[in-house]
């Protein structure tokens, strides 16, 4: 099993492209999506879980963001 990236890491992501953060209850940030798209909420813990990490990925996709993940820009496209 391959390393997981943070929850901070995709807080981070959303930040840069201009989504709107807010802090949660205890260790998790909720993630505003744009065009009704609702929100996410993403735990801020070091590792994710593999199926919390591809939730949190689709829902990116949807919104049309892409992201880098392991030095490869990875397009969501199939993932």
């Amino acid at each position: 099993m391959g390393k997981h990236n943070s929850g901070s890491y995709y807080v981070k992501a959303a930040e840069q492209h201009g989504l709107r953060v807010e802090n949660g209850r205890g260790d998790h940030a909720k993630i505003y999506g744009t065009a009704g798209r609702g929100y996410m909420v993403v735990p801020l813990h070091r590792e994710l879980h593999t199926g919390t990490e591809c939730a949190i990925r689709k829902w990116f996709k949807a919104l049309g963001i892409l992201l880098a993940l392991g030095g490869w820009l990875y397009l969501m496209l199939g993932g």
